[in-house]
């Protein structure tokens, strides 16, 4: 059957249409009966009246749809020019929360104040990886944007020198040249254009040997 009807209801009422002449003129010819002749005539004129009065409902909501938006646009066009007038009164006069009071409207917030500078780094401490690398662990907050410039200071070399920035809380250096003996770091917290003092340095030396099958290993302790 849903193979031979259209599938919309405006097409079935069409289908049964265009067929009740045919189907009355025999009946018995197609194996139907007069009674159900009828019986279809009248309950295809149902049909139609109440899809007739359904489409015409949904164009009736239609329109009240857009006369609606068009009052509200207006409403709020009018009412929200209203409070911005009220919001600029107030900020002129003597006492803005009167007048909020006054006109029963919400004053503004109060808008934090910007972010005070980072705090500087905590517990640095440094491990020698086993692909030679040092890395360096802290503590300290990665919220807001903040992140870590690493600075690092050689034996041999004079003073520290900036060797990369950090989001994490840990930098890994692998940029130790052969036959350092030590290694100093210390970081600087950033947020934006605000950072924070020099944090507390941490050394690691180098050059300790330790026995391992087949041989001994150079190890880094932290001072």
């Amino acid at each position: 059957m849903a193979d031979t009807l259209p599938g919309t209801i405006a097409g079935r009422i069409d289908f049964f249409t265009q067929r009740l002449t045919a189907w009355a003129a025999d009946p018995a010819a197609i194996g139907l009966t007069a009674p159900q002749i009828a019986e279809l005539q009248t309950r295809l004129v149902a049909a139609g009246n109440a899809h007739s009065t359904v489409l015409a409902t949904r164009q009736l909501a239609k329109n009240q749809t857009a006369l609606q938006n068009a009052a509200m646009t207006e409403l709020l066009d009018q009412g929200t020019g209203m409070i911005a007038t009220i919001k600029a009164f107030a900020d002129l006069s003597a006492n803005p929360i009167s007048v909020y009071a006054a006109a029963e409207i919400d004053p503004p917030e109060e808008r934090a104040g910007p972010l005070p500078p980072p705090e500087a780094a905590t517990d640095l401490s440094t491990e020698l990886l086993n692909s030679g690398a040092v890395r360096v662990s802290w503590k300290g907050t990665i919220a807001n944007g903040t992140f870590y410039d690493v600075y690092r200071e050689l034996g041999g070399e004079t003073g520290f020198i900036l060797i990369g920035s950090s989001a994490m809380r840990r930098f890994d250096d692998v940029t130790v040249p052969a036959g350092t003996t030590r290694a100093m770091y210390y970081t600087v917290t950033r947020r934006d254009a605000l950072t924070s003092g020099e944090s507390e340095p941490t050394l690691i030396r180098f050059g300790v040997q330790a026995p391992v099958p087949g041989g001994t290993v150079t190890l880094g302790l932290a001072a």
